[in-house]
C-alpha cells in the first residue's frame, strides 16, 4: 500500500441507512478494509454483514463503542444530521486520520465550527460528501462555461422537486460555488407554509420554497423547490451567447448557442441563429463520486473540506433568517447569523 492508497486502509462506517449502505459499497470497492460498522437497526447490521461479508464481531451498536474497539484510520459518518458533530468529535479524539461525514455538515453553525476546530487540533483530515467536483453533470458544464461560444455565466435557475432546503438544497449551494468560482455572498428566501411529513422521521423539519443567491460579482442562482412540485431536477446555466440544459435525474444535456457570427451582438438581439447540441451524460449517483471524493482525499487534491460545509451550512441558516425577515437579503458572512440554534434537520 502506498501512501496515497485506499488499498488496505481501515475504515468503518456508522450508520447503515440507504446512504450508509452506498458509502459501504464505494469503500469496500476501493480496496479499503472493512474494520467495523455501527447502527442502532439490528436489521441494517444484518444486511452489512449479508451484503459485504462483515463479521458479526465488526458489527456495533454504538458507534463510539466502534471507534474505541477497532480504531479505524478512515471513517464515514452517514447518520443523521443530530449526530454528526459529536460523532465527528469522537473520532477526532479516538484518533481517525480521516473522516468523511454527510450533509448537512451539523444542525448549528457553531457545531460545525466546533468540528473543524477540533479536527485541525488532532490533525484529522475532514471531509463532507458535497461531491458535485466529482460528478460529470458539473465537471462537464464546468468546461464549457466561460468558453468562446458560450461566454461568461450570469445565472442559474434550478427547477427541482421538494428535496428540502438542508437535505438536496445544500447540494446547490456547494454546486453554485463549484460552477461559478465564486462564494455565496447574500440570500433571499421564501419559505412555503405547507410542511409534509420528514422521510426520516417525525423529529425532522427541512423546508421547500425558493432562494435567491448572489455572489459578490452578481451572478446568481434562483432555486425553486416547492411543496408542489414532485418530479424531476432540471438545471439552466445562463451564459452571454448561450444556455445549458441538464436533466439530471435523466443524464440528458442540451447545449443552445449563437452562431459564432452572431457572438459580438448585443443581448438584445437574442433570436440569432443557434447551434445546438445534446448529449448524454452521467446521471444523479452517489457511489461514483464518492469514490472519487476518496481519492481526491486520500491523494491531496481538491476535495470539499469544512469550509465548503460551513460554507452550505451558512448558505442554510441564512435561508431561515431571510424568510423569517420577510425575503429580505441577509449576508451569508455575517457574524449575527444564529450560531447556536439547533434546526431540526435530518
Amino acid at each position: 500500500m502506498t501512501a496515497n492508497s485506499p488499498t488496505g486502509i481501515r475504515a468503518a462506517v456508522i450508520g447503515l441507512g440507504r446512504m450508509g449502505m452506498r458509502h459501504t459499497e464505494a469503500i469496500t470497492s476501493l480496496g479499503m478494509t472493512v474494520v467495523g460498522v455501527a447502527d442502532t437497526d439490528q436489521q441494517a447490521r444484518a444486511a452489512a454483514q449479508n451484503g459485504y461479508g462483515i463479521g458479526s464481531s465488526a458489527c456495533f451498536s454504538d458507534g463510539v463503542e466502534m471507534l474505541r474497539s477497532v480504531r479505524p484510520e478512515a471513517l464515514v459518518i452517514a447518520t443523521t444530521a443530530p449526530s454528526h458533530a459529536p460523532l465527528v468529535l469522537a473520532a477526532a479524539e479516538a484518533g481517525v486520520r480521516y473522516v468523511l461525514c454527510e450533509k448537512p455538515m451539523a444542525t448549528s453553525l457553531r457545531d460545525a465550527q466546533e468540528m473543524m476546530e477540533t479536527c485541525r487540533r488532532t490533525g484529522a483530515i475532514l471531509a463532507i460528501n458535497h461531491q458535485m467536483r466529482f460528478m460529470e453533470q458539473y465537471t462537464r458544464v464546468k468546461s464549457l462555461i466561460g468558453s468562446e461560444a458560450l461566454g461568461p455565466l450570469a445565472s442559474v435557475l434550478v427547477a427541482a422537486s421538494n428535496f428540502g432546503l438542508a437535505m438536496n438544497g445544500s447540494h446547490y449551494f456547494e454546486m453554485f460555488r463549484y460552477i461559478s468560482g465564486l462564494s455565496v455572498h447574500s440570500v433571499n428566501a421564501w419559505f412555503e407554509d405547507a410542511k409534509l411529513a420528514n422521510p426520516r422521521g417525525a423529529q425532522f423539519e427541512d423546508r421547500s420554497g425558493r432562494i435567491l443567491a448572489r455572489t459578490a460579482d452578481g451572478v446568481s442562482m434562483y432555486l425553486d423547490f416547492s411543496v408542489n412540485a414532485g418530479n424531476g431536477v432540471n438545471v439552466v446555466y445562463i451564459c452571454r451567447n448561450g444556455q445549458i440544459v441538464v436533466d439530471e435525474l435523466n443524464g440528458v444535456m442540451r447545449v443552445v448557442a449563437r452562431k459564432a457570427e452572431f457572438r459580438d451582438l448585443p443581448t438584445t438581439r437574442y433570436g440569432m441563429p443557434s447551434d445546438i447540441h445534446v448529449e448524454n451524460i452521467a446521471p444523479a449517483d452517489v457511489v461514483g463520486p464518492t469514490k472519487a471524493l476518496w481519492s481526491a482525499l486520500l491523494d491531496g487534491r481538491s476535495f470539499p473540506d469544512g469550509e465548503a460545509g460551513i460554507h452550505a451550512l451558512a448558505c442554510c441558516v441564512a435561508a431561515h433568517v431571510s424568510h423569517e425577515s420577510g425575503g429580505n437579503s441577509v449576508r451569508v458572512d455575517d457574524q449575527s447569523l444564529p450560531r447556536t440554534h439547533q434546526f431540526k434537520w435530518a
